[in-house]
């Protein structure tokens, strides 16, 4: 696996290079998630497969892996465990982070999809994630056909309730077409939970924790104009206003007729004023 590793507080670091075909999707998440609180990814590991072995017990009577074997597990998952979207505080950074979401049994449907995702996977099930436009769904595919499962809910969902929640995000004229239900690769799952903790932290007013999240998606993606200029707005909200400068100017070279650079180019004078007022008193 090409990861860096932190020797200071020993987690693997995700980088451009890494290897993600080496390195299951939950793992993967588990070494962001410890990069940004300490938590160590053995301490969730451990309670993954304490998971893994109740399941598989639960579920050995089935022999094929079939909708009767799906919605046992379901019924062990949502019934049984009690994993359950959180509703009230969806916002929450705890819903967000997979060690929290295990111990809580609460989430939204990012990070609960990537611990059912592994269940699933480990209780022989053929699934993939997808990023859809109003919530992350899972991917179920069995002999004779594909199901769509919202982690959120634990409900199976049909093409028209898939339409519907489209429509609810994107607007009526919405139409779900097949490749909104294309499997995402494991890399722009992990991005996807990493943008959601990012903007947990920011409404939590923890914005040296998004920083880094905003960090940890650029060294993914190292030329992504839009997270520097995300970054950017980080920097200035923590009036580090010379690195807020030059990633709002980097955005503006890489795209200078977005209808932002115009806002940009005005913030980053409002800044250099700001500085100038600093040093006069």
């Amino acid at each position: 696996m090409n990861i860096e590793l932190n020797n200071k507080n020993n987690y693997a670091v995700i980088n451009e290079q890494f290897d993600f075909d080496s390195c299951s999707l939950i793992d993967a998440a588990m070494m962001v998630e410890s990069e940004l609180t300490g938590v160590p990814i053995k301490k969730c590991q451990d309670e993954l497969t304490l998971q893994h072995i109740v399941i598989k017990s639960k579920l050995s009577t089935y022999q094929a892996v079939d909708k009767d074997k799906l919605q046992a597990f379901l019924e062990i998952i949502y019934k049984q465990q009690a994993f359950t979207g959180d509703w009230q505080s969806f916002f929450d950074v705890k819903n967000a982070l997979i060690s929290k979401v295990l111990s809580r049994r609460k989430g939204i449907p990012i990070s609960l999809g990537i611990i059912l995702l592994d269940l699933l996977a480990h209780c022989d099930f053929e699934v993939q994630g997808i990023c859809f436009p109003s919530g992350f769904l899972i991917r179920i595919c069995l002999d004779d056909e594909l199901l769509y499962l919202d982690p959120f809910t634990g409900e199976l969902q049909s093409w028209e309730m898939l339409e519907l929640k489209l429509r609810g995000q994107l607007g009526n004229h919405a139409r779900l077409t097949l490749d909104l239900l294309k499997p995402d690769s494991n890399k722009s799952i992990l991005m996807r939970l990493i943008n959601v903790t990012k903007a947990a932290y920011i409404q939590a007013d923890m914005l040296n924790l998004a920083l880094l999240c905003s960090d940890i998606l650029l060294r993914m993606e190292p030329n992504d104009a839009y997270e520097v200029r995300d970054r950017g707005f980080l920097f200035q909200q923590l009036d580090c206003y010379n690195l807020a400068s030059t990633d709002f100017q980097y955005f503006i070279e890489q795209f200078p007729e977005d209808p932002l650079a115009a806002l940009l180019k005005q913030q980053i004078k409002k800044m250099q004023f700001d500085q100038q007022m600093q040093v006069i008193h």
